[in-house]
């Protein structure tokens, strides 16, 4: 089986970046003869993407918490030094890890997360509307577009910060390796969240309970970190994959979320 591979910088997670996905993977799956098996793996990337951006929101939020808590201790600092400062402590996973559980504690950043989403689901709403009718976005549209303050304004941040998300599917040694970075870090409570969610999901399946984890997992004030995981866990399973050797997740600097897909199991189904 040759190798195929694809990579690409996802911008927005708008309906053309979701064509433009679906139809890089439908290339590699062809290749791999499991085009049938597409959309159920699709929604896991759909689901690992959207985690991605939810989980870029809530970085910037801290880091722009954090801004705030410099500028008012230390007045004689330049606006541009405390960048640079802030620079320098996401360099040091353990130094921003403390202070984000910090910010955590004294701000409730899953309402401003919620707030950006929304504002997003706007700002989706008017390119995908401009999009199907093919045509730029008209006067009134970008002004809407402009009242969306905090979206803009973090939309800023990700490009000082470069801050982006990858994706890489591959086709290899009869696997489909898909990958989705986003080149910030998640902080340790995340990323335990998932762990945690898991495993959790795990005893419920195990039990044959598998609704009632969902079921208990309706509510997500946690910003949902977590239970796209076990959803997606959920997904594999019933398609005979088995998900804790298919999906892992690494977050030193980056965080990247990784899916293996066996195409002997999916062949023979």
């Amino acid at each position: 089986m040759n190798s195929h591979r694809i990579i690409g910088i996802i911008r927005h997670y708008t309906r053309k970046a979701r064509e433009e996905i679906y139809n890089a993977g439908l290339l590699i799956f062809k290749a791999a003869a499991i085009e049938s098996y597409l959309d159920d793996i699709g929604a896991c990337v759909d689901e690992l993407i959207k985690n991605a951006v939810k989980a870029n929101y809530k970085h910037l939020l801290i880091v722009d918490a954090l801004q705030r808590q410099f500028q008012s201790q230390y007045k004689d600092k330049s606006d541009e030094q405390i960048k640079e400062y802030i620079k320098d402590i996401l360099k040091d996973k353990i130094k921003f890890d403390t202070l984000a559980t910090i910010v955590l504690k004294k701000e409730d950043i899953g309402i401003k997360v919620r707030e950006v989403l929304n504002q997003e689901g706007t700002f989706l709403m008017i390119k995908n509307k401009a999009y199907e009718e093919k045509r730029a976005l008209s006067i009134d549209e970008i002004e809407l577009i402009k009242k969306l303050r905090l979206f803009v304004a973090l939309q800023n941040k990700l490009k000082e910060y470069d801050i982006r998300i990858i994706l890489k599917i591959e086709l290899r040694d009869d696997f489909i390796y898909i990958e989705i970075t986003n080149t910030a870090p998640i902080i340790s409570q995340d990323l335990q969240r998932i762990y945690s969610k898991r495993e959790e999901y795990k005893k419920y399946k195990l039990a044959g309970r598998e609704y009632e984890f969902f079921i208990n997992n309706i509510d997500t004030s946690d910003s949902g970190f977590g239970l796209g995981y076990a959803k997606i866990d959920s997904y594999l399973y019933n398609l005979g994959i088995d998900a804790e050797k298919a999906v892992t997740v690494i977050s030193i600097n980056n965080t990247t979320a990784m899916l293996s897909i066996p195409v002997d199991i999916l062949k023979n189904k």
